[in-house]
């Protein structure tokens, strides 16, 4: 989504994940804990977020743990911007996941409970609080196409 509302913006897309991961010449997530460990990822995931939130005419994408690191949360809430959480429901994250045949390869599991539906559910319980307290709006996008979606975002919160 984060890629169609920059064209529709005239901005730059900069997602952090994949940001991040060029700091270590571009491997996958799964493959940079396995090898440097999650503390070293998170290191470098407030550095780049940092460094994005300080640009300007940008569309961040962030990663579902970035606000959980104390630095990037502060910059976050400190950049001149529009923070927007998209919601959607633990049940249609875990079929989005699914059907993206490149996330169990690329991404690291976050609980013990190996990437499910119940892993979802319980990162989430934690997650949202902070999500939703940093963003300036938020919209459930459950069952809301993409297109439609950056659409309303763009009217309700950016023109």
């Amino acid at each position: 989504m984060g890629k169609l509302m920059a064209q529709q913006l005239w901005k730059t897309y900069k997602d952090v994940d994949h940001e991040t991961c060029k700091v270590f010449n571009n491997p996958s997530i799964a493959d940079i804990w396995k090898e440097h460990g999650e503390p070293a990822w998170r290191r470098e995931e407030v550095k780049v977020t940092q460094q994005l939130c300080k640009q300007d005419d940008l569309v961040i994408a962030l990663g579902g743990g970035t606000l959980m690191q104390p630095g990037a949360r502060e910059a976050v809430e400190n950049a001149n911007a529009v923070r927007i959480y998209l919601k959607c429901k633990p049940e249609e994250l875990y079929r989005r996941i699914q059907g993206d045949s490149q996330s169990s390869q690329t991404r690291p599991s976050l609980t013990g409970k190996g990437g499910g539906l119940d892993e979802i559910i319980e990162v989430l319980k934690v997650r949202e609080p902070v999500y939703e307290a940093v963003a300036d709006h938020v919209f459930d996008v459950t069952y809301t196409p993409v297109e439609d979606a950056v659409r309303y975002v763009i009217e309700r919160c950016l023109r």
